[in-house]
């Protein structure tokens, strides 16, 4: 296993992650319906592999995700990272989600209850909340890290102004910095290169990046202008999601595959093996051993620097205003820059 630094802190974390939207036998989001048995095999290979960074959320199948994970996780507690989140409704009530206060205070509640912790290492806001504000969300946030309940705050699907100010006020006041976002990226959507992610390399943020492989398609799972098959995680939704332009996307896909070929591994190696590449922490989501065990295989896929600048050529997003201003003003000194 390899880890990287956790935003600016002094802990690390693994480069593979392991993710447990697929645990609950509810099985509401069609994706995956994984036992409690398989649960612990599961995650005990991870453990075992190196993975120290576990991540769930309260709305994963009503809260069974969170409740398996923490049995599965018991005997290893202290030797690991638990990461969930809190935004979405679970509860009954017009206050039973979103990032106020008072949801903010029940939902931590039941997390730290069903995963059978005292504290939670990475809490994360599920997204924003277009009904509520900096101040209260953020000064609740602190005060769990106060009682020591979270050790690091962190966010999920925020834009980069969001994460911005957020970032600026907590640091403004003192509170606990904001160390991680967790965010779609992989070779199939590359959007957070825009403005996230360049703020976050700014502020020293860490890139935890959810559905690495688009939810199966960077696995070679389904074909151009074909149906997904019943079974699948897409053929059970009917859709893909998350959403990708399928225009060049699966000339993204036949990229892959070809890589793939050339390193004799799998395309989900491959597309893990890129995210690796690039230091950010690639979350893994398994239904069976079997596609657990093909994900770690992606930390003994070395890519070369050609079949790299294949990739990134590939999937690279198109260049927007004011972004490629910037790229031309910088190539307009005439000497030569040393460091």
């Amino acid at each position: 296993m390899k880890y990287v630094r956790y935003g600016s802190t002094a802990s690390f974390v693994s480069v593979l992650s392991f993710g447990a939207m697929t645990f609950g036998e509810r099985n509401r989001w069609k994706l995956g319906g994984v036992t409690q048995e398989l649960s612990d095999r599961m995650v005990k290979r991870a453990y075992d592999a190196g993975i120290n960074l576990f991540d769930t959320a309260d709305v994963y199948d009503d809260g069974d995700s969170e409740v398996m994970l923490g049995r599965s996780l018991k005997p290893y507690r202290d030797s690991v990272m638990i990461a969930t989140k809190v935004r979405g409704k679970i509860g009954q009530g017009v206050n039973s989600s979103g990032l106020s206060r008072h949801h903010m205070h029940i939902a931590i509640k039941k997390s730290l209850e069903r995963l059978g912790t005292e504290w939670i290492d990475i809490y994360q806001y599920h997204g924003w909340d277009v009904y509520g504000n900096f101040e209260e969300f953020l000064e609740t946030m602190e005060s769990f890290v106060e009682q020591g309940l979270v050790i690091y705050p962190a966010v999920s699907n925020f834009t980069a102004w969001q994460i911005s100010v957020l970032q600026t006020m907590a640091i403004e006041r003192g509170y606990a910095r904001y160390e991680s976002a967790q965010m779609n990226y992989s070779l199939l959507n590359r959007d957070v290169e825009y403005e996230v992610l360049p703020f976050m390399k700014y502020s020293g943020m860490t890139l935890l990046s959810w559905s690495p492989l688009h939810g199966g398609v960077l696995a070679g799972k389904y074909k151009k202008g074909e149906k997904p098959a019943t079974g699948t995680r897409m053929g059970n939704r009917g859709f893909f999601f998350p959403y990708f332009d399928e225009d060049h996307g699966w000339d993204v896909v036949e990229e892959v595959k070809k890589v793939a070929q050339e390193q004799g591994c799998k395309p989900s190696q491959v597309a893990l093996a890129w995210i690796i590449s690039k230091s950010h922490v690639a979350i893994l989501g398994a239904r069976s051993m079997e596609q657990l065990e093909e994900n770690l295989g992606s930390l003994d896929v070395q890519l070369t620097k050609e079949q790299m600048d294949r990739l990134d050529n590939v999937s690279k997003n198109r260049e927007i205003y004011p972004n490629w201003m910037v790229e031309r003003q910088n190539h307009e000194r005439d000497f030569e820059i040393i460091n």
